[in-house]
């Protein structure tokens, strides 16, 4: 019973979610429904930088070739099944490319190669404008029977990939993802092999990503490369970590504050980017675990209290 308490919890999130999407404005309803699809994206960027502990910024270019392909596939009359096993396919297809030449870096070596892909993606989405009509974008045909639909698939999909975590971060997987965290030279010593193992997670991180793409996508109706460049990786990143890495909650604490905080208060894009950055600092210098990190040590200090 024990092991089904975060899976009840994450319901309970998952349905709180929902109720408040469908009963504020059209403005509020707009900026949860944007957290609530990072959380879809980041959650799965949780998988390599959280339990694995890798510096990924290529979630974004994950996220945009999701979009890209549901978006495609739509347009050249497939229905929405079909759109989105193409979006997780391609993303997962490019996830892998990059791992079998990342794979075994380590660091800030693994970060830059990630890095370098999201710039690829980004240059690609603008400049391919046979396929992608470059940077005036694609309009995105409408695959499901109502907007209403929406309102419930989002949430759903959030409260799916927090939960997706959990198991995986329970598994065999996710388990050889916290050993190569802790001491990379020491898991291999032990024979985890860390190639596969940052590979696997990787995939995973491309498929979520690519699945949160199709979510943006016919959420907004239109979509165009500055919505998918390197900086948006960055961000993803930043988001994790404001959250807190390796927590199943992070991804959608973080993506509260680094979506939510500029587009509740209407911030032009620069200025946005500043205030992302002025959160991600002061969260790193005063609680280096992220925010819920940091609830978990008061939690444990007011235990320690009680006793």
């Amino acid at each position: 019973m024990k092991r089904a308490w975060p899976y009840v919890g994450i319901a309970i999130v998952t349905l709180a979610m929902w109720a408040l999407l469908v009963s504020v404005n059209a403005f509020y309803a707009g900026v949860l429904a944007s957290i609530l699809i990072w959380t879809v994206a980041t959650s799965g960027l949780n998988v390599i930088a959280g339990l694995g502990g890798y510096p990924s910024l290529v979630q974004g270019a994950f996220y945009g070739i999701g979009a890209y392909a549901s978006a495609l596939a739509l347009i050249h009359g497939q229905n929405l099944w079909v759109a989105t096993i193409l979006a997780v396919a391609a993303a997962g297809l490019a996830g892998l490319l990059i791992g079998l030449v990342f794979a075994r870096t380590r660091g800030q070596y693994f970060g830059m190669g990630t890095l370098f892909f999201g710039v690829v993606v980004a240059l690609v989405l603008t400049n391919w404008t046979d396929l992608t009509k470059g940077p005036l974008g694609l309009m995105v045909p409408f695959g499901l029977a109502t907007n209403d639909q929406l309102d419930w698939i989002i949430p759903l999909s959030a409260g799916a990939s927090l939960a997706l975590v959990q198991a995986l971060g329970t598994s065999r997987l996710g388990r050889r993802l916290v050993t190569v965290r802790a001491d990379e030279d020491l898991a291999e010593h032990i024979g985890v092999p860390t190639a596969r193992t940052k590979l696997a997670g990787l995939v995973i991180s491309a498929m979520i990503g690519g699945f949160a793409g199709m979510l943006i996508a016919q959420y907004n109706g239109t979509i165009s490369p500055d919505l998918f460049d390197q900086t948006v990786g960055f961000v993803m990143f930043v988001a994790v970590a404001v959250g807190g890495a390796g927590r199943v909650l992070g991804p959608l604490v973080g993506s509260a504050f680094i979506v939510g905080v500029p587009d509740v208060l209407n911030l032009p894009s620069g200025i946005g980017l500043l205030v992302v950055g002025v959160i991600f600092v002061i969260v790193v210098i005063a609680i280096p675990d992220g925010l819920m990190g940091g609830m978990d040590a008061i939690r444990r200090r007011l235990q320690r209290l009680r006793t």
